[in-house]
C-alpha cells in the first residue's frame, strides 16, 4: 500500500554560550503535532524526541566537527540536515514529502517468529555497541491525579555502560535533578525510580530480566509474524505477541520489530495483557510485604511502554523509552482510594566513547538508591544548557503550584491546635479560620456559610481589585468555572421534563453531523462518553481561548477526536462533553446557551448579578500574583463561563429545595451517584459530585458539591441537604486550600 503525507519541520537555530541551539516543531499534513519523533545528530549521538506538541530543543557544542541532524519517525522517510545548513540560517521551514511503503504479509515461506527472536538475541554481541561507553540521559516522571499534576521528577544523568556484550552492571552518575510532590494528594507516599530500574528499560541489555524475552518469557507468550515494515528507515519484521491462555500471572501483549538485514531488535512496544492484568502485582515481594504491614494496597490498572533503539555508527544503542502506568492507591486505615496516571519519558541524549574512564566511587550512586531522594534544586530555567525532552506543560508553573498546595496543607496542620482557642459561636469560629487563611495569603475572596437554613457568615476577605484596592464583598462577582456544569445539567433535566429530549437520546438526534452521534446525553452528563477533554490538549486550548468561535465550531474542531473508551464503560472527566451538551441545548431551544440560562434559571430566581460569558465583571482575577489573561469565555459554554456572587448562589441553593425550577422528584435524580470519580474519592451524578471519603463528615452525612476553576478564579460550592447547610467560597486570586477549609468548616457546622 502506498500513500503520500507531508511532514513540516520548523527549525530555529541560535548560538548560545558556544552552543548551537536547535529548536523546532514537527507536525503532519493536517498541522497536527507529531510526538516522540527522534531528533538526533548522526555522528555524536546527541539527541532528543519531540513532546506531545511536536516541539524539541537540542544543544550542540559549537566546536563540534561537522555533523548531520537526523529526523526519523515511524511512517515517514528520514530527513537529514547538516549543521552547516543550520548555522546562521535563523528560522528554517522545511516541508518533506512523505511516502511509506508497507510490504505485503510474509507469504514467501513460513518463518518461525520465536526462531527469529532467538536469532536476534544471538546477534546481540554483533549488533549492539559492545565497547565501554557513557550514555547521557534525561528522564521526566509526571504523575497526575485527575487533571492535576501531583508529582514532577526530572533528572539528567550519565550511565557507564560496559557494553552490550558484557554482563557487568552499569554504573550511574547523577548530574542534576529536581523533584517535587503534592504531599497531601499523595498521602505521604513517595514515588521514585532507582538506577537499576532505568537499566531494565534497556531490554536488549537486560534480556535475562525481561518478562518477555527471557527463556521463560518466550515460553509464556504466543508470537505471530505479521509482515515486513519500514520502521524509522529500517526494513523490519513485525512480530505481534500476547501471553498464552491459562497462565495465572500478568504478562504482556504488543509488537517486536527486528531488522531484516541484521537481526537487530530495533523496537519493542508492549502493554499488560488483558488476559493477565488481574494478576498484576506492584513491586517485589519485599515491597509488597512492607505495604501490607502499613495497610496500603497498590494495584496496577494499566501499564504500557515503547522502547526504541538507534544507530550509533554501524551498531545499535538505546534511543528512548516512553512508559505509562495507571496505579490505584488504597488504604482503609488512612481513608483514601484513588488512581494516579504516571507517565515517564526517558531519552538518551548523547554518547561518549573517546577518552572515557570508569566513574570514581564518589561519583557513583548505588543502583538501589532512589534518585528522587537526591534533589539538587529547583530554580527557574533549571535545565538551561542541558538536552532534555521539552515538557508538555510549564514545569516551572507546575512546581510553583505544587509548592503552594504543600504550603496550604501545612496550614491545616498549623490551625488544628489553634481551634480550641477560637470562639465557640459557629459563625465567629469559621470567621477565625477564614481570617487565618487570609492572613497567611492563602485565600482572597468572599464566603457565605449557612447552618440549619440560616446564614451565619457572609463576608469578604481581601480585595476584588488589587490595583484599585476595592474590598471583596457579598456583591463581588466571580467566575465560577466548572460549577457551571450543575446549571447545564439542570437545563437538560428541564428539557427532559418537557419531553423535548430524553437522557437516553443519542447526540445525533440533535446534531446529525456530529461524528460521535451514538453517544447518549446521559453519558455526556456523567463524563462517561469517552470524548477526550479539550482542556488537556494545549493546541486546542490555545485556539479555544484566543479565537472567536461559534459553538458548533468548538464541538466539530475540538470535541470530535477519537474516543478514549467505549461510551458508558469508564469515567473520565471531560469539559468537551458538557460543551456538546450546550450545543444540544441550543439546537433544542433555538436560543443561545446564555439566553437559555437567563430565561430558565437566572431571571426566575432573580439572580441579577449572574450571567454567562461576561467579558467584564466587577472584580479582577489573579494567577500567581499576576493579572490573569483575558480569553474567549463563551467558547467554554456548558463546561464553564458563568459569573456570579455568593448572594445569587444562595438563591440557587435555596431553589434546589423547592420545585420552582424542577420537581423535587426529578431533582433528586440529579444527586444520585452514577459513576465513581476516584480521582477525588467521590461519585458523579448529573453535574454534581457526591463525596465518599474526602471530607470527614461524609461518614455521617451526604455531601454534594462542585468545585470550579477558571484561570485566577477558584470556587467551592458544598451542600449538606439533611441539615440545610451550605458553604460557598469564591476566590479571585488563584487556587486556595478549598478542600481543607471545607473539611474544617463542615466539622464546625456539624
Amino acid at each position: 500500500m502506498r500513500y503520500c503525507l507531508f511532514l513540516l519541520l520548523l527549525v530555529l537555530t541560535n548560538v548560545v554560550n558556544s552552543q548551537l541551539v536547535i529548536t523546532g516543531k514537527v507536525i503532519d499534513e493536517n498541522d497536527k503535532p507529531l510526538a516522540a519523533v527522534s531528533v538526533r545528530m548522526i555522528k555524536k549521538g546527541t539527541g532528543t524526541i519531540t513532546n506531545n506538541s511536536g516541539s524539541f530543543s537540542l544543544n550542540i557544542p559549537h566546536t563540534i566537527s561537522p555533523d548531520t541532524l537526523l529526523i526519523s519517525f515511524l511512517g515517514y522517510e528520514q530527513k537529514k540536515i547538516s549543521t552547516e545548513e543550520m548555522k546562521g540560517r535563523g528560522m528554517l521551514l522545511i516541508k518533506m514529502a512523505q511516502k511509506m511503503e508497507i510490504m505485503q504479509e510474509v507469504v514467501i515461506k513460513p518463518v518461525d517468529p520465536v526462531a527469529l527472536i532467538n536469532s536476534a538475541i544471538d546477534h546481540i554481541p554483533a549488533n549492539y555497541y559492545h565497547k565501554p561507553h557513557i550514555s547521557k540521559g534525561f528522564y521526566r516522571i509526571d504523575t497526575k491525579k485527575g487533571g492535576e499534576h501531583i508529582m514532577l521528577s526530572e533528572a539528567v544523568f550519565d550511565i557507564y555502560n560496559y557494553g552490550y556484550a558484557q554482563k557487568k552492571d552499569n554504573a550511574f552518575r547523577l548530574v542534576k535533578m529536581r523533584f517535587i510532590e503534592d504531599e497531601k494528594a499523595l498521602h505521604g507516599l513517595d514515588l521514585g525510580i532507582k538506577p537499576k530500574e532505568i537499566y531494565r528499560d534497556d531490554i536488549v541489555k537486560e534480556i535475562s530480566a525481561s518478562d518477555l524475552l527471557s527463556k521463560k518469557g518466550l515460553k509464556n507468550h504466543r508470537f505471530k509474524l505479521n509482515r515486513i515494515i519500514n520502521y524509522n528507515g529500517t526494513d523490519a519484521w513485525e512480530i505481534s505477541f500476547d501471553q498464552k491462555d491459562g497462565i495465572k500471572e500478568s504478562l504482556y501483549s504488543g509488537k517486536i520489530y527486528i531488522a531484516v538485514n541484521s537481526f537487530a531488535i530495533i523496537a519493542i512496544q508492549q502493554a499488560r495483557s488483558e488476559k493477565g492484568i488481574a494478576y498484576a502485582k506492584f513491586g517485589d515481594v519485599a515491597t509488597r510485604t512492607m505495604l501490607k504491614l502499613v495497610g496500603i494496597d497498590i494495584d496496577i490498572l494499566k501499564e504500557s511502554s515503547l522502547v526504541t533503539y538507534q544507530h550509533y555508527g554501524e551498531k545499535w544503542i538505546l534511543s528512548n523509552v516512553k512508559s505509562n502506568y495507571i496505579l490505584n492507591f488504597k488504604s482503609d486505615k488512612r481513608f483514601y482510594d484513588f488512581p494516579a496516571n504516571i507517565k515517564t519519558d526517558y531519552v538518551v541524549t548523547g554518547i561518549d566513547t573517546a577518552g572515557i574512564r570508569e566513574f570514581s566511587g564518589k561519583e557513583i550512586m548505588g543502583n538501589s538508591k532512589v534518585i528522587e531522594f537526591h534533589n539538587t534544586g529547583g530554580e527557574k530555567d533549571f535545565w538551561n544548557g542541558y538536552n532534555i525532552i521539552l515538557a508538555d506543560f510549564n514545569s516551572d508553573s507546575i512546581a510553583k503550584q505544587i509548592m503552594a498546595r504543600n504550603e496550604f496543607h501545612n496550614l491545616k496542620k498549623q490551625i488544628v491546635p489553634l481551634l480550641k482557642k477560637f470562639p465557640v459561636d459557629k459563625g465567629a469560629r469559621i470567621d477565625s479560620i477564614l481570617s487565618f487563611y487570609y492572613q497567611k495569603s492563602a485565600f482572597n475572596g468572599t464566603v457565605l456559610i449557612k447552618n440549619n437554613g440560616k446564614i451565619i457568615l457572609q463576608k469578604g476577605y481581601g480585595v476584588s481589585d488589587k490595583e484599585k484596592k476595592i474590598p471583596a464583598t457579598d456583591t463581588t462577582q466571580y467566575r465560577i468555572g466548572s460549577l457551571t456544569k450543575s446549571f447545564t445539567s439542570l437545563v437538560v433535566q428541564q428539557l427532559a421534563s418537557e419531553n423535548k429530549l430524553a437522557l437516553t437520546d443519542p447526540v445525533g438526534k440533535f446534531i446529525p453531523q456530529y461524528v460521535h452521534k451514538n453517544i447518549t446525553l446521559e453519558q455526556l452528563l456523567t463524563h462517561t462518553s469517552g470524548i477526550p477533554n479539550y482542556t488537556n490538549n494545549l493546541d486546542y486550548l490555545l485556539a479555544i481561548t484566543t479565537q472567536d468561535l461559534r459553538l458548533k465550531d468548538v464541538i466539530f474542531r475540538f470535541c470530535s477526536d477519537t474516543l478514549e473508551f467505549k461510551p458508558g464503560s469508564e469515567f473520565h472527566y471531560s469539559n468537551s462533553g458538557y460543551t456538546v451538551l450546550a450545543a444540544v441545548i441550543e439546537n433544542v431551544t433555538g436560543k443561545t446557551y446564555g439566553q437559555v440560562l437567563s430565561e430558565r434559571i437566572f431571571d426566575p430566581l432573580k439572580m441579577r448579578q449572574t450571567a454567562f460569558g461576561l467579558d467584564s465583571i466587577n472584580s479582577k482575577g489573579y494567577w500567581l500574583d499576576n493579572r490573569e489573561t483575558i480569553y474567549k469565555i463563551k467558547n467554554f459554554a456548558g463546561a464553564g463561563g458563568i459569573s456570579s456572587t455568593v448572594n445569587d448562589l444562595l438563591k440557587w441553593d435555596e431553589a434546589l429545595y423547592t420545585s420552582e425550577l424542577l420537581s423535587q422528584q426529578q431533582l433528586l435524580q440529579v444527586f444520585v451517584p452514577r459513576f465513581a470519580y476516584d480521582d477525588w474519592d467521590a461519585y458523579y451524578g448529573y453535574g454534581w459530585m457526591i463525596d465518599k471519603k474526602l471530607f470527614n463528615q461524609s461518614k455521617k452525612h451526604v455531601l454534594v458539591y462542585h468545585p470550579g476553576t477558571d484561570l485566577g478564579y477558584y470556587s467551592m460550592f458544598v451542600r449538606q441537604p439533611d441539615e440545610n447547610n451550605l458553604i460557598i467560597m469564591l476566590s479571585n486570586s488563584g487556587d486556595f486550600p478549598r478542600f481543607d477549609m471545607t473539611d474544617l468548616i463542615l466539622d464546625i457546622l456539624n
